[in-house]
């Protein structure tokens, strides 16, 4: 189960090149009053490691939640948007894409791929402080989302 309640703890899973993003972020999210784990990976390298479940992930904990940021080394957030989506371990995990670019080309793929939310990266520190509530309310709706309903009769 995603969260029983948006009081448990959320592990987000955060694929993202730049440091300081992760930290502002991170200050967003304890804004929020939830619980929460930070799991950050630097590069594509990393993140397809972690998606693929090699080496030092092989064993990793599944996320609530994938943020990833389109322009990564090593490997494009597009190809690890592809393993996401084909993995069958994280079928069901809400992905966001949070990026300073806000194409059409961008958008159309990520319709495709199947992501949940696009976040463009603000420029001023009260709009990025509004990614933590965008992040918990996609928290809580999957939360919803993968609740046992009771049965009809």
């Amino acid at each position: 189960m995603i969260m029983a309640s948006i009081g448990q703890s959320a592990r987000i899973l955060v694929i993202e090149d730049n440091d300081s993003d992760v930290f502002l972020l991170e200050h967003s999210l304890k804004k929020q009053d939830f619980q929460f784990e930070l799991v950050h990976l630097l590069n594509g390298s990393e993140a397809l490691a972690f998606v693929r479940r090699q080496g030092a992930f092989a064993d990793a904990a599944i996320p609530n939640l994938i943020l990833i940021d389109l322009n990564l080394s090593k490997y494009s957030g597009e190809d690890i948007l592809r393993d996401i989506r084909s993995a069958r371990h994280l079928a069901g995990i809400p992905v966001c894409v949070w990026s300073s670019s806000r194409s059409r080309r961008d958008e159309a793929l990520l319709k495709d791929l199947g992501v949940d939310r696009f976040i463009t990266k603000p420029s001023g520190l009260d709009q990025f402080m509004e990614i933590g509530k965008i992040i918990k309310d996609l928290l809580r709706s999957a939360a919803r989302a993968s609740a046992p309903h009771p049965a009809t009769s």
